[in-house]
């Protein structure tokens, strides 16, 4: 991944550049021998808008972040762990698995998701991940845990557990 200007470009072998320009909403994908199609994305958080959205119990907050990342930094309260090497395999899972490994519900799939991390890249990979899996609601906000801290934001901690391995 590189940024050209304001265009994130993804490399993959063997394919033509996947990009997504911030902080517009479009994302090129490709599509087998047809050329590329358009999806739109979500528009982008602010603090502001989280912040009134998880009074209101209106969101779903998904920190993508390892849990010892939540332990020794903090976290935003109400947020959920579900870290990015694991969220592919854990979205797939049915409802009752998921649940009783995370410790949170699955979201619905038209449900309100905010992903975020430390400053918002391995968000916007969550991100497009989880509408890959076929989430229709799932923002990111910028600028993820180091903006909240720096607007003031509560921090808590992920309680530390025994030989748990990140």
């Amino acid at each position: 991944m590189r940024w050209v200007g304001r265009t994130m470009v993804l490399m993959l072998r063997g394919a033509r550049p996947l990009m997504a320009t911030s902080p517009s909403t479009q994302v090129m994908c490709r599509q087998s021998l047809q050329g590329y199609s358009t999806i739109s994305l979500p528009p982008d958080i602010s603090f502001d808008e989280l912040k009134d959205k998880m009074a209101n119990k209106e969101v779903t907050v998904i920190d993508v972040r390892m849990p010892k990342e939540l332990r020794e930094d903090g976290m935003i309260p109400e947020s959920k762990n579900l870290a990015l090497p694991w969220l592919g395999p854990a979205i797939l899972q049915p409802e009752t698995d998921f649940a009783s490994q995370l410790g949170f519900n699955k979201p619905g799939l038209d449900e309100p998701i905010v992903v975020s991390c430390l400053a918002g890249v391995r968000a916007r990979t969550a991100q497009l991940a989880l509408m890959a899996a076929g989430y229709a609601n799932v923002r990111v906000y910028v600028g993820s845990f180091e903006d909240w801290i720096q607007q003031g934001g509560k921090v808590d901690f992920l309680p530390p557990k025994e030989k748990q391995e990140d």
